[in-house]
């Protein structure tokens, strides 16, 4: 599914109105059924509040639609002027032959019903704005929110809560919170803002006849993928394979006070399906783990002899969680980056070694994924985490293509590029909200990594994955740790 801008948006439906030929009017006609199919059987009576503008028609043609199917229906007409859009007109000169209980809102002096009115409705409909607003709202429209929000009883807005900004998420004065967001074809840029979320409600994407082709051709590059996408990029297992095919991999991870994270990680890997895992760390950690991790093998990175042998065989390694001896991990870094065939999962510790080398940054071009949380890409980029919070999708693939690797940018909503593309995992919850989780992710990718699946495609599954099991391990449980969702990887790749 796309993800656009306001600018994107607005060009989807002009180009196919203008350019195929669809008339507006349709448009508007197929939106209101789509969303008359989805209400119409939560309630009987129904108050719909409506803009001047094409929002506004589409809510004239949903009360249209619910009074023939003999719904009681209040339609409140919010603007302070009569300069109603051409399409808002057509429904509105119908809606005047059907029904008389029409209310306008044109200045304060009217808000003064509007409680009362509220009051003895079940289900508010909010089609007062669409994607195009930008303005500032003044004193009139901003009262005229907060009122639906504290008299509602449930709210369901129409493309965008009216009030919020379609391209950044920011509340431009005041804005609707609803339970229900019913948007139009793609997702609107500023919905994957944090900041939006807690107006959005529940949020479904609804098709309106726009064709597939004029979205992919006004595309921003930026996805929501789905089951089905994920279950095509997911290799199936052969009925002849062994351990051989499925991949080498080499966590190095783990110190004094961290063996957790080097735990975690190697766990997750093994889970995931790996063919071989290593975990690389301290004698402290080895000695500490080595009976714990009953599948993997360990090595001690003092050995270095041994690691030269051990490092030569393997297909893919993952360093950072849980490390803090930064010359040593540097010094062998260094070295590992000079092996050709190998790939790279860089997290947590590891971001201290790669900042401001030079070298390490060059040796890892085209075969590493990073996966920061915002602290960490706010330190890769000399940035606040304010500014890597508020331009995820930007700072995420402008660090991307600088540097030619695939990035993943922890969070909810977690961003994954590779300089070009975008895509937006939307797995996960807060349930999640604990300590090893980061490690966790680095260990599925690293094992997607060496199952033969391209860099970008693992980032993209092991996010997909990682919370995905969260989920499920999830179902009946407060909160869940990392040792949880290591214990439901492997039912969430099957599943998928």
């Amino acid at each position: 599914m796309e993800v656009m801008s306001r600018e994107g948006c607005k060009e989807i439906d002009r180009y196919t109105i203008k350019e195929i030929g669809i008339p507006s009017i349709v448009l508007m006609e197929n939106a209101a059924k789509e969303v008359t199919d989805r209400i119409v059987n939560l309630g009987h009576k129904f108050i719909i509040f409506c803009g001047n503008g094409n929002n506004g028609g589409d809510g004239l043609a949903i009360a249209r639609k619910l009074l023939l199917k003999n719904k009681d229906v209040c339609i409140v007409i919010v603007s302070k002027n009569d300069n109603y859009s051409k399409d808002f007109l057509v429904n509105y000169n119908i809606l005047m032959k059907l029904t008389s209980n029409i209310i306008h809102l044109k200045g304060l002096n009217d808000i003064e019903i509007l409680s009362k009115v509220l009051s003895k409705y079940e289900i508010v409909l909010d089609c007062i704005w669409g994607v195009g607003l930008n303005r500032d709202l003044d004193e009139f429209y901003i009262k005229v929110i907060n009122i639906i929000n504290e008299k509602s009883k449930f709210i369901i807005s129409v493309d965008v809560p009216s009030g919020l900004n379609a391209d950044d998420g920011d509340v431009i004065g005041a804005s609707i919170l609803a339970d229900i967001t019913f948007s139009f074809e793609v997702i609107k840029k500023g919905f994957i803002k944090y900041k939006a979320l807690e107006y959005l409600g529940k949020l479904e994407i609804l098709n309106i006849g726009i064709p597939e082709f004029v979205k992919s051709m006004n595309s921003e590059k930026v996805f929501l993928l789905n089951k089905e996408d994920y279950g095509q990029l997911l290799k199936k297992r052969t009925v002849y394979g062994h351990k051989g095919d499925y991949g080498k991999v080499a966590i190095l991870a783990g110190s004094k006070g961290y063996t957790g994270a080097a735990f975690i990680a190697t766990e997750a890997c093994v889970r995931a399906g790996a063919g071989l895992t290593t975990l690389v760390s301290t004698k402290y950690v080895q000695d500490k783990l080595s009976c714990k991790l009953v599948e993997a093998m360990t090595a001690n990175i003092e050995s270095r002899d041994e690691l030269k042998e051990l490092f030569e065989k393997l297909d893919v390694i993952a360093i950072g969680p849980g490390i803090n001896n930064e010359k040593m991990y540097k010094e062998i870094l260094l070295d590992i980056i000079k092996y050709e065939n190998k790939l790279f999962v860089i997290d947590a510790g590891a971001f201290n070694l790669i900042k401001g080398s030079k070298e390490i940054m060059e040796g890892l071009k085209g075969r590493a994924v990073y996966t920061p949380h915002p602290g960490e890409m706010a330190r890769l980029i000399d940035k606040t985490i304010d500014y890597v919070e508020d331009n995820r999708i930007d700072v995420a693939r402008k660090f991307a293509k600088e540097n030619e690797v695939v990035v993943l940018l922890k969070g909810y909503n977690t961003i994954i590029t590779n300089g070009e593309y975008v895509y937006i995992n939307n797995t996960g919850n807060s349930k999640m909200a604990s300590g090893g989780m980061g490690d966790c992710l680095t260990g599925i990718i690293s094992a997607i990594l060496a199952q033969g699946h391209s860099l970008i495609d693992s980032a993209l599954l092991g996010a997909y994955i990682h919370g995905l099991a969260g989920e499920i391990a999830s179902e009946d449980k407060y909160s869940v740790v990392a040792s949880d969702v290591i214990e439901n990887i492997s039912r969430a790749m099957n599943y998928i």
